[in-house]
């Protein structure tokens, strides 16, 4: 077991290393000049001091080293780029809160919803109910979560009028609300932040509610082909209870695993999401840094990075962890290598 989360532990630390390194190397060749952003009618000499100063000048593997030290030995993102420089690290932990609000929302909503539809059709397999769930999944599969964030928001928001268009309301504290621009009221607590992210969770589960309903039934039919399964039907256990007790557990490895695989696809949902309702997520600052309007800010694109990294890591550790705690034959397995 520490074995194994040791080894999890460093292939993070690597990949942290070769994600910055990459980073750094693309920026290098995009054709634009910090400088320029930070004051358009510089001269080429104060736009050399300008490079200078931020330490641009010098070579890659010195600026790519440079950062890591301080990342690593003080925990320090650097400052963003801008007229008035920031320091990065509040500004990814002001917007960590509501990223994390709508990924942990959204999955638990989607899970919820796949888990219980994929062992239906499992247990179908064939039926009208299966073929018109699986025809749901295969059109779900080729929409873009931008346009079914912008139908949910134009019916539930506009039409209904069940749902605030944007903005978040912290579950702790509170926030400003704007109405045409100006403030009108403050908001924050349970309600308020159920209230404005239930239509965010549901354009990010259903997105991923097709790909996630097609796995679990796919599991779960090959779980009930199992001998154990056979014996058991043979022994008289219960069908609700066989799947509950044994072939829910034993498909759930699978699953856990293919969530830490999604991290990719988790992050880029959320920009979308978050661009469509006005969340102040990791998404937008994806979004804003790579607009070029700010000279694509290589500090906060940096610490996106080092932020998806250090989840990937993490996920994948839980998923390791979850599928030795589940399934006795991969702790044997690997007890004996």
């Amino acid at each position: 077991m520490i074995r194994a989360v040791v080894a999890r532990v460093i292939a993070g630390l690597v990949l942290i290393l070769l994600l910055t390194l990459m980073t750094f190397a693309i920026w290098s060749i995009i054709p634009v000049d910090p400088a320029i952003y930070l004051n358009p009618n510089a001269t080429p000499e104060q736009r050399a001091a300008i490079r200078h100063e931020l330490g641009f000048d010098r070579p890659l593997p010195e600026q790519w080293g440079s950062y890591v030290w301080r990342l690593g030995t003080e925990a320090d993102f650097g400052n963003t780029l801008s007229a008035v420089p920031q320091p990065v690290r509040p500004i990814l932990t002001s917007a960590l809160g509501p990223t994390l609000s709508l990924v942990l929302g959204g999955f638990a909503l989607m899970l919820l919803l796949a888990v219980p539809l994929g062992v239906l059709c499992a247990r179908r397999a064939g039926s009208a109910l299966d073929r018109a769930i699986l025809t749901f999944s295969v059109l779900g599969l080729v929409l873009h979560p931008f346009i079914v964030g912008l139908v949910l928001r134009q019916v539930f928001s506009g039409s209904l009028g069940l749902a605030p268009a944007g903005g978040y309301c912290p579950i702790r504290g509170e926030a400003p609300v704007f109405t045409d621009g100006f403030r009108s009221s403050s908001c924050g607590g349970l309600l308020d932040w159920t209230h404005h992210m239930w239509l965010p969770w549901m354009t990010f589960a259903l997105f991923f509610l097709p790909l996630y309903v097609r796995f679990v039934r796919s599991h779960v039919l090959e779980q009930l082909g199992q001998l154990y399964v056979v014996t058991a039907r043979a022994k008289g256990v219960p069908e609700r209870r066989l799947v509950r007790g044994h072939v829910a557990q034993n498909a759930s490895g699978p699953i856990v695993a293919m969530v830490a695989v999604d991290v990719a696809a988790i992050v880029t949902t959320a920009i979308y999401v978050e661009t469509i309702f006005g969340l102040p997520g990791i998404g937008r600052i994806v979004a804003s840094s790579l607009s070029g309007g700010s000279g694509y800010d290589l500090k906060l694109i940096l610490g996106v990075v080092v932020l998806v990294a250090i989840a990937i890591m993490l996920l994948n550790l839980f998923a390791d962890l979850i599928i030795r705690a589940l399934d006795p034959r991969v702790r044997l397995g690997r007890a004996s290598d």
